[in-house]
């Protein structure tokens, strides 16, 4: 019995070593299960193999298997303690590969190093989860420093940030008074859209803080960080000087062109003035050659055949001598009259007709009404003692 029983157990190792297919297998418990039905195994070392194979589990069923030769016959004895034999070491085999370590390529390795490696996973993850949690702890104050209003500290060291605004601002330290040469805005941002937060006035002084190579510089108003357009700004104050002068000078010379045009001005409205007074004065002129009468009169008017009438002022009587001694006379009075002659016969000077008159009466250069119109006293005569109303009218009758 020993020798059957260590026979099998060499060929099931040869067979397991081999690879083996365990499709082949019997249960040990249903084995002896049979062998306590027929009971003939029991009484005899050999039994018919046609009645054992009813014992064997039918296709299908799960149990411990092992693979056994077709040819080999197991007592209920020897198939109960192959089971028992093989189920201890496929135990064994889990365990045994649940607790050797190996490697990628299944090579076994010593538990120190498997360890080892263990504690290096570890501080691994470990170190990536710091990293994380540092990169999160930095996003968060770099977003609450953006989101945080500027100090007026943070303000005041926007010198030392240089390309805060713009990467073409990096300002070089200074610490000047600069002027103005035009009136400027001074921007809250080195930029033409940022807002205005001073405005100076042409000449006026700023302290200068930083310079740089493009548009605006830094200066500072009020206490305040700006920044000013570097074309407007001059270094020196004698540079302001000599261009307040070009100011002046540029002033006198629009102020005399200014009085030019203005002359200009007068002089074509005089030109004009007098243009217009003689288009009147002809227009008045050919009106009054063309009077015969007074227009206010409607008496008895002197002409030729009636030599001697009573018009709205007096007597009126006619005379024909050469007035140009009277006319001398009158312009060194200031009365200075065209001399000419009416259509009917009547001496004008101006636009009146010439008469005599008693003088304390009418004195010189005084208007008289008569029955051919007005009359301008120029001269007088013996008749004024006797009749100081009296005209006596110059005619070319």
């Amino acid at each position: 019995m020993k020798k059957r029983v260590l026979s099998l157990c060499l060929s099931l190792t040869i067979m397991m070593t081999a690879g083996g297919v365990s499709g082949l297998a019997v249960s040990a418990s249903e084995v002896a299960g049979e062998g306590s039905s027929t009971g003939a195994m029991e009484e005899t070392e050999y039994s018919d193999p046609s009645e054992e194979e009813d014992g064997y589990a039918e296709e299908g069923e799960t149990t411990s298997e092992i693979a056994v030769p077709e040819d080999v016959m197991l007592t209920p004895a020897e198939a109960a303690a192959l089971s028992d034999n093989t189920a201890a070491d496929t135990a064994d085999t889990a365990a045994a590969a649940e607790e050797i370590p190996t490697d990628a390529a299944g090579q076994v390795i010593a538990p120190e190093t498997a360890e080892a490696i263990d504690n290096a996973d570890v501080g691994a993850t470990a170190l990536q989860q710091t990293a994380r949690d540092e990169a999160s702890s930095v996003a968060n104050g770099a977003e609450e420093a953006m989101q945080a209003p500027e100090s007026a500290d943070a303000e005041m060291n926007k010198s030392t940030i240089g390309a805060a605004f713009d990467s073409a601002y990096e300002f070089v330290k200074e610490d000047a008074i600069v002027y103005l040469t035009e009136a400027a805005s001074v921007k809250a941002e080195p930029s033409d859209d940022a807002e205005d937060i001073a405005n100076l006035e042409k000449y006026s002084s700023v302290h200068l803080t930083g310079s740089s190579d493009a548009k605006y510089w830094e200066v500072t108003v009020g206490g305040r960080i700006g920044y000013l357009d570097s074309a407007v700004i001059a270094w020196e104050n004698s540079e302001v000087e000599d261009l307040k002068e070009d100011d002046i000078r540029k002033e006198e010379t629009e102020a005399q062109s200014r009085q030019d045009q203005e002359d200009i001005i007068v002089e074509k409205t005089s030109e004009a003035r007098e243009e217009w007074a003689e288009a009147i004065k002809d227009g008045r002129r050919e009106e009054l050659a063309n009077q015969t009468r007074s227009l206010n009169w409607s008496g008895a008017v002197l002409s030729r055949g009636n030599g001697s009438v009573y018009g709205p002022s007096g007597k009126e009587t006619y005379y024909n001598l050469n007035m140009s001694g009277c006319v001398r006379n009158m312009n060194r009075r200031g009365y200075y009259y065209d001399v000419w002659v009416r259509n009917d016969g009547c001496k004008m000077f101006g636009d009146y007709i010439m008469c005599a008159a008693n003088l304390g009466v009418h004195p010189f250069g005084s208007l008289v009404e008569c029955s051919l119109g007005t009359c301008i006293v120029v001269d007088t005569g013996g008749f004024a003692a006797g009749n100081p109303n009296q005209l006596d009218i110059a005619v070319t009758w």
